[in-house]
């Protein structure tokens, strides 16, 4: 057993004063390209990382489950399976918990849902929190593979990994699938290519040479209600992005059915990125008030409900918001052929254009996205100063980290560089601030009888 899963473990059998019966540990991520293009239907390039939430637990004999988080003082949390779970308040670690379970109640039979065992669960991590590093999402998946190990519920993982993007909506989180693709899916020394709708994964081998250093902002990129709203509101402008296409290609005696972008690069439609570009360029404008938003639609009803489904409200505020539709979606598409180049790039061990994408890609979501702040923008030009090949911001933004590209001969010198330029002046808030990692294997459960 690794330091973190001993240490878990032994924390469960103090508490619970009995030994657990498994433990599941999952990873978080870092995403290296392709940032708020999963919803879109277009590529993304993260890797699992070897920093996890581990989880120790044990089948209880009624339906009730009693979670314990060392990571926030030892709080303990219990609540009954059912078909409706009530929520925490806003943004409380144990709805990442009930969102796990409840994606999974949520495919069953009643019937079935009645006859579930519940669990004695005691969680701990080393994935910092709020940083950028999707540990929300690994708790995710590991409460699903609590429940699934506790009733004997075999599993297979791309189709779990879709059920758990939805069950992430349980919290108000509208992404796309790749947080949790990449935590079940992941694999050692390799890149994952997903493409969605359906998934697809495809392995990219990791040129060893190279580390991927995460340097944490310092800004804290929490689930709150002002977050979420931030990045629901980037997927609202998306899909209304969608609809305004719509218009204009039926205005244009074009009619076919598509629901993302990326729908349009397959069959049978088969646009190119520079096919998708042109189409966005001639159809969008940069920014649209509410009323421009409806006299171009004609449709307020559609508008209106997209905004309902993203959680943006209330209603009374929707004709003081702007809309960059045009600026959201030159973001997007350059992101996704970001992706396919880069893609060709560590297949031909081309490292040095690799990084050029990365720092394209952090220019692309401060400018067009609108994702990063002036924390994330500082650490990216210190980086490429202290001697990395690439750096851009990682996960949903607003905060958290960035990741960067170095040599592993020169890692130590720009951790060093690194301490000496943004982290100066800066008091730790979060220890560690910079983590060195590599690509690591996906989430997995462990029988204790195995090794007790």
């Amino acid at each position: 057993m690794n330091d973190l899963i001993e240490k878990t473990h032994q924390a469960f059998f103090d508490y619970f004063a009995e030994k657990p019966s498994f433990l599941v540990r999952s990873p978080g991520r870092v995403n290296l390209l392709g940032e708020h293009t999963d919803y879109n239907g277009l590529p993304v390039l993260p890797m699992a990382i070897d920093h996890s939430i581990v989880i120790a637990g044990c089948a209880r004999n009624d339906n009730q489950f009693h979670v314990v988080a060392h990571d926030f003082n030892d709080e303990n949390v219990t609540f009954k399976l059912g078909v409706s779970i009530p929520k925490h308040p806003q943004g409380h670690w144990v709805n990442y918990v009930k969102a796990g379970i409840k994606g999974l109640l949520d495919k069953m039979e009643r019937k079935d849902v009645r006859a579930c065992k519940g669990c004695d669960l005691y969680m701990m991590g080393d994935i910092p929190y709020g940083s950028g590093l999707s540990s929300s999402s690994a708790l995710v998946v590991a409460s699903a593979l609590c429940f699934l190990q506790a009733n004997y519920i075999p599993f297979h993982r791309s189709p779990l990994a879709v059920w758990m993007a939805e069950a992430e909506y349980y919290v108000g989180t509208r992404g796309g699938g790749m947080d949790q693709a990449t935590c079940l899916l992941g694999e050692s020394d390799h890149l994952l290519k997903l493409d969605f709708f359906p998934l697809r994964a495809t392995q990219i081998p990791w040129d060893p040479n190279y580390s991927v250093v995460i340097c944490d902002s310092g800004v804290r990129a929490q689930k709150s209600e002002n977050a979420l709203q931030a990045y629901n509101f980037r997927s609202a402008e998306c899909r209304l992005g969608k609809l305004l296409i719509d218009s204009f290609l039926k205005r244009s005696g074009q009619s076919f059915s598509w629901e993302r972008l990326g729908d349009l690069l397959q069959k049978p439609h088969n646009y190119t990125y520079s096919d998708l570009d042109e189409l966005a360029r001639r159809s969008l404008k940069e920014v649209y008030s509410f009323d421009e938003l409806i006299s171009e639609l004609g449709d307020k009803k559609a508008a209106v409900k997209i905004l309902k489904d993203c959680s943006i409200g209330p209603a009374s505020t929707y004709s003081k918001l702007e809309f960059s539709c045009g600026k959201r979606f030159r973001h997007i598409i350059s992101d996704g052929w970001r992706v396919e180049q880069s893609r060709e790039s560590l297949m031909n061990q081309d490292m040095k254009k690799f990084g050029e994408c990365m720092l394209k890609g952090h220019q692309s979501a401060r400018d067009d996205f609108a994702i990063s702040c002036k924390e994330l923008n500082d650490l990216v030009e210190s980086a490429m100063e202290s001697g990395s090949l690439g750096s851009r911001l990682t996960g949903a933004g607003f905060g958290g980290c960035t990741i960067n590209l170095v040599p592993k001969k020169k890692v130590n010198n720009f951790v060093k560089k690194m301490e000496s330029t943004y982290y100066r002046d800066r008091a730790a808030s979060q220890d560690p601030r910079i983590l060195i990692t590599q690509p690591s294997n996906g989430a997995e459960i462990l029988i204790c009888s195995q090794f007790d």
